[in-house]
């Protein structure tokens, strides 16, 4: 579903403070807020505006020197020159100095300041110092590009000797209020609208400030451009150890299983079976004999080499009971000689025949065999 914005009010409340109303429709739930969150965070702290950073009057050194002939204090004066407001229609990042000189009897503003030629006050009655005397008042003011607010003692006031920093809010925006209203078309509530009020001080217009704002989250989300996982190179390797160790574990046990069959001894099985002193000239019964016999031995030297494997199968066993072996994870001969004898009837789908069954094949392999 597409979303739409459109602007509803857009008001002048008065020469320094702009209204915007605009209402985005069709969104889906929970996407209003994140959207009015994300929106509102960037008119507040991402826009850019120009603003005083610094000031420097003839004869000061500091913010608590006194000013003959002045009716304010220095503090006073920097609140003052916090509150002008300054447009810069140049659209530049460039900063600029304003400077003033007055002689009293006065009562000074802020459109007693000489600016560059693109560089506007807005509010230019706004009140900077009132002077009692005949006493010359010269100072000079620092303009910068910036955003969000800056404290003084953050200020970078570079290449500007004896300039005094000010706290400095560069946010065009005002303030920023959303909130979120059921479309009342949908029975199901499954989509809403948000509608987002701006207030801004003049220097950028509500709609001027929301497209702004729309292109800062955009860029701020496409600066991102590399994303490293380290933490996942660490769970891969942890896995290649654990493989390689579960392969060492395994070779262990073949070799454990490959001694064990040593030791039953398989090989005077055959010869005691088949003498050599014996195999003279047979009839032929006895040839047949014979050929039983070493079929016989051939079966028996096949389950022991799948023993000696690890092969539930080399047991003998039927398929039913090796699955059901499987399945609490005994998968080889040793794994059934370690698991306890008592605990096999409690396997799902062995009976007593079956357990009974398992433990004289192992039995069968475990004891040397007899003439």
């Amino acid at each position: 579903m597409t979303s739409r914005c459109k602007c509803v009010d857009l008001d002048v409340l008065n020469p320094n403070e702009f209204y915007g109303h605009f209402v985005f429709t069709s969104l889906e739930k929970s996407e209003g807020a994140t959207i009015g969150n994300m929106l509102r965070r960037t008119l507040l702290s991402n826009l850019y505006g120009f603003r005083i950073v610094g000031v420097r009057i003839c004869g000061i050194n500091n913010e608590f020197t006194p000013m003959p002939g002045v009716r304010e204090d220095l503090l006073e004066i920097i609140l003052n020159l916090k509150e002008i407001i300054i447009l810069n229609e140049a659209k530049t990042d460039q900063s600029c100095f304003g400077r003033l000189k007055v002689q009293g009897p006065a009562i000074v503003t802020a459109g007693s300041l000489l600016l560059p030629k693109d560089v506007h006050i807005l509010n230019p009655s706004s009140h900077l110092l009132t002077i009692s005397d005949d006493s010359i008042i010269e100072l000079e003011v620092k303009i910068e590009s910036g955003k969000s607010y800056i404290l003084a003692k953050d200020q970078k006031l570079e290449g500007s000797k004896d300039f005094i920093p000010i706290d400095s809010n560069f946010a065009p925006v005002l303030k920023a209020n959303w909130y979120l209203k059921s479309l009342p078309q949908d029975v199901d509530n499954k989509n809403e609208e948000l509608h987002l009020e701006i207030f801004t001080n003049g220097t950028l217009l509500p709609h001027q400030a929301l497209l702004q704002a729309r292109k800062m989250v955009g860029y701020l989300l496409s600066s991102i451009l590399n994303m490293e996982f380290p933490c996942f190179d660490v769970m891969s390797k942890k896995d290649e150890t654990n493989k390689s160790n579960s392969i060492i574990e395994e070779e262990e046990k073949i070799k454990d299983l490959n001694t064990k069959s040593k030791n039953i001894k398989a090989t005077p099985l055959i010869s005691e079976k088949v003498k050599p002193s014996k195999a003279k000239i047979l009839s032929s019964k006895e040839k047949s004999k014979t050929t039983e016999e070493g079929t016989s031995e051939e079966n028996l030297f096949k389950r022991v080499t799948d023993m000696e494997s690890g092969s539930l199968e080399g047991l003998g066993l039927s398929n039913r009971i090796v699955n059901a072996l499987k399945k609490v994870n005994i998968n080889y001969t040793w794994d059934l000689m370690k698991y306890p004898s008592p605990n096999l009837i409690t396997i799902e789908g062995l009976g007593p025949k079956s357990v009974q069954q398992i433990k004289n094949k192992l039995e069968l392999f475990s004891e040397p065999p007899t003439e």
